[in-house]
């Protein structure tokens, strides 16, 4: 078997369990959501939201950049392996105190109480999480990735079931706390399983640290500045806005996240553990085709959101949210560009080039945190989210420009080739769509439940939209639209809806 058949079974392998990794718990994460929208306020929503940021901070400040430098750097022995372990162990406990102390600071500067009970509790995300990155890196490293789906799998029911019987019961703000301290302390247990406790404890060396920091520290600083880039939105709306105002726009933003995690998250996953192993011209080759057909799949989310976002609203969440609708119409132009960008991180962490990866970094920092800034001190959640996305298409460019100019392989002409014809054929699939919609009244209108009309409206013109999409890729002979087109064939004739 070639080099590059057997790069393409890795990445086919990671993208498969990549994608029930994160649409099992995707689908998880919706159904647990659609239960609490109906039981918790928007307040209730937005406080959490708000210690996430906090969270994610000190996770941040945990995890060290050290997942991506132990797949990097191959050479560490076992002994190294569980001194990493161990000083994980010591840091995350050491960032739970600390974070658990910071509910008085909370509460002063959001002037509200409820963060002295919650912070605490949630606090226990923190330790399991940092002692999570190397037992799960390891799973990774050595590409097993259908353990890794089914850990996820657990874990997200298991926390989501708790979580639904405490917002029925009456708990408020503490089914949403709860729910993640169950999640991340069942990926906890559960990784350490598979990874085997051997591997984790016994004798140890810290000169493994002393290793991986050089590829480590630039890793953590980009992570740093994204960390502010990511969520300074949600600390700044909740500081001058208001804690409801953040609890629609979180709750808009997650939707739009979820793209950019569950389809440029599946490659991103995989891309470091498998291409590794490989050359540069190698990598560059399967690069440029993986990313086109991603900007194919942005593309096609984004059409669908911008035409049925208070549907989505409404069947996810119930009434009361519609402003969140015309957010998530607005954040649209950042997921087409996010979505694509995302991927870009495996790629540096291959090439070993985390320098450069902390200059796009650095970039995205300033251009993110200016337009949140002055969305906010104009007081306008959608100018906060289109301005985002202004600033998405700035840091698309620069990071590609800077592949190109670092990377004799990458050139921004050759990878980014078949996005023009890609995005023309988005606006056919748009227009068509539209007077599809418009000129048409809903099948469903004469149900009297308005949640499951707007649910069967949105899957019938889904399956449209998706026809529309890759009958027009074919006509208009789009590769990325072609690729998928061949990849419904086999089903489709399975179930003899086509002939062939």
């Amino acid at each position: 078997m070639s080099n590059t058949d057997t790069m393409n079974r890795d990445l086919k392998s990671g993208f498969v369990f990549g994608f029930i990794e994160r649409y099992s718990n995707l689908i998880v994460q919706f159904a647990v959501t659609m239960v609490l929208a109906r039981f918790l306020t928007p307040s209730e929503f937005g406080v959490v939201a708000t210690v996430m940021v906090i969270i994610f901070f000190f996770n941040l400040l945990g995890e060290m950049g050290l997942g991506p430098a132990i797949i990097y750097h191959k050479e560490l022995t076992a002994k190294e392996i569980r001194g990493l372990f161990l000083i994980c162990f010591v840091v995350g406990i050491a960032l739970y105190f600390i974070f658990s102390a910071g509910s008085y600071l909370a509460v002063d500067f959001f002037n509200n109480d409820i963060y002295y009970g919650v912070m605490p509790l949630i606090g226990a995300m923190i330790l399991f999480s940092v002692v999570s990155i190397v037992p799960e890196t390891l799973l990774r490293r050595e590409k097993r990735f259908s353990v890794v789906a089914i850990i996820t799998l657990i874990s997200a029911l298991v926390s989501g079931a708790i979580a639904c019987i405490m917002a029925y019961r009456g708990y408020g703000v503490y089914a949403l706390v709860w729910k993640s301290i169950v999640y991340t302390g069942m990926r906890f247990v559960l990784v350490c399983v598979y990874a085997g406790w051997r591997n984790l404890i016994g004798k140890i060396a810290l000169t493994g640290f002393k290793t991986v920091l050089g590829f480590s520290t630039y890793q953590f600083m980009f992570n740093f500045l994204n960390y502010f880039s990511r969520n300074s939105d949600k600390i700044l709306i909740s500081k001058f806005i208001g804690e409801a105002a953040v609890g629609l726009y979180d709750m808009a933003y997650r939707l739009m996240m979820l793209p950019i995690q569950n389809i440029a998250g599946i490659a991103t996953a995989a891309l470091q553990p498998v291409y590794s192993t490989f050359g540069q011209k190698e990598i560059a080759k399967s690069y440029n085709g993986l990313i086109n057909k991603i900007f194919f799949l942005g593309f096609f989310v984004a059409i669908y959101i911008v035409l049925f976002s208070d549907k989505i609203i409404y069947v996810l969440y119930g009434p009361g949210w519609e402003q969140s609708s015309v957010i998530l119409q607005c954040l649209t132009p950042f997921l087409i560009f996010q979505i694509v960008l995302a991927t870009t991180g495996g790629i540096w962490q291959t090439l070993g080039q985390t320098r450069s990866l902390f200059y796009c970094g650095v970039f995205s920092s300033i251009t993110s945190v200016s337009a949140i800034s002055i969305g906010v001190y104009l007081g306008n959640l959608y100018l906060v989210a289109l301005l985002l996305s202004v600033a998405s298409i700035l840091n698309f460019i620069q990071c590609f420009w800077l592949l190109h100019a670092k990377n004799e392989n990458f050139r921004m002409g050759t990878l980014l080739k078949g996005m023009p014809a890609t995005a023309l054929l988005s606006i056919v699939i748009l227009l068509v769509m539209f007077f599809a919609i418009y000129l048409m009244p809903s099948p469903f209108g004469f149900m009297s439940n308005k949640t499951l009309s707007n649910l069967c409206d949105m899957l019938v013109f889904g399956i449209v939209q998706l026809i529309v999409a890759l009958v027009s890729g074919v006509i208009f002979k789009n590769e990325s639209a072609t690729f998928f087109a061949k990849i419904l064939q086999k089903p489709l004739r399975k179930m003899k809806l086509i002939s062939g």
